[in-house]
């Protein structure tokens, strides 16, 4: 695949299913955002209409690229999909179940990224930890985040330190937490803005006729996570038993809006060993006074 032109910014929406969110949220970023970007949307396998409206939108010049792959591989691997179909200066992850409210939204994250730079991931709310810096500019304040997930703004030199987003997670969830984590280990702090008026909503907090079951599903997909993949790299990534930087699980192959992948096999006998060697380990590890003396260190005793 040829390298691709360099944007200022590259806003990414993975998508399966679910239409009428993805509607709300296309339609909303195409009337409310001030700042230029280019538009990659990569559809996870849906089969309910959303391809046929994302390529209308990619014909008629409003989504940059698409990409429509045959199978759902998960929200890991659809936004890494997107970062790397074309480069850009800022990244900016974007769920499809936002609706933006306020025009300045990108512009506000831009800006952020320009001042701001012991900041991996960028976005927008409050914080019940009031751990936080003031913002002049904006009249807010800048609250201290464990990761930003919804909607998140990673700069192109974050990238080239931390890498990608963790595929390890399956079908959906985590993504962002890992990434914020190691970002923290990496030094730099995961940054939202508040100033009274939330650029964007949640469509599956207001309009979704089907948000209880599928809250119920990313319920059960992050839980699973969490007891096994993510506790595994927690603990790993804090003693140093795995590096910060992370490498693509699944290797895509594209040609025009369609991708084809095989696995990363280097990668998959690492993972593979660590789980053999430190997942019986892991419980053993994480009560240790050593380990709970790097939580101290390095400030994970507590989340924010």
């Amino acid at each position: 695949m040829s390298q691709p032109a360099t944007a200022q910014v590259n806003l990414t929406v993975v998508t399966c299913n679910r239409l009428e969110c993805t509607r709300e949220c296309l339609e909303s970023l195409f009337a409310r955002t001030s700042h230029p970007y280019s538009l990659v949307v990569v559809d996870n396998g849906s089969a309910d209409g959303s391809r046929e409206y994302l390529a209308g939108l990619h014909a008629a010049g409003r989504v940059h690229r698409l990409i429509l792959l045959e199978e759902n591989l998960g929200v890991s691997c659809g936004y890494n999909l997107g970062w790397s179909q074309l480069a850009a200066e800022h990244y900016v992850k974007i769920d499809n179940d936002v609706v933006f409210q306020r025009a300045d939204w990108l512009d506000q994250l831009v800006r952020l990224a320009s001042v701001h730079a012991d900041a991996a991931m960028l976005g927008f709310g409050e914080s019940v930890s009031h751990v936080a810096r003031q913002d002049a500019e904006a009249g807010g304040t800048l609250y201290y985040k464990g990761h930003v997930g919804g909607l998140a703004l990673i700069r192109r030199d974050v990238f080239e330190r931390l890498g990608y987003f963790c595929e390890d997670y399956g079908l959906y969830g985590e993504e962002d937490s890992d990434y914020g984590l190691r970002a923290r280990l990496a030094g730099y702090a995961n940054l939202c803005l508040w100033d009274g008026a939330a650029p964007y909503t949640a469509y599956v907090d207001h309009k979704d006729p089907n948000a209880a079951a599928f809250r119920q599903w990313k319920d059960t997909e992050r839980q699973r996570n969490v007891e096994r993949a993510f506790r595994l790299n927690d603990t790993l990534y804090k003693t140093g038993l795995r590096e910060l930087r992370m490498e693509r699980r699944l290797l895509p192959e594209c040609v025009g809006r369609s991708c084809s992948f095989r696995p990363n096999l280097d990668y998959l006998r690492r993972f593979a060993s660590w789980e053999a060697r430190y997942g019986p380990l892991v419980e053993a590890i994480r009560q240790s006074e050593e380990f709970q003396v790097i939580e101290k260190d390095l400030g994970f005793n507590f989340w924010f």
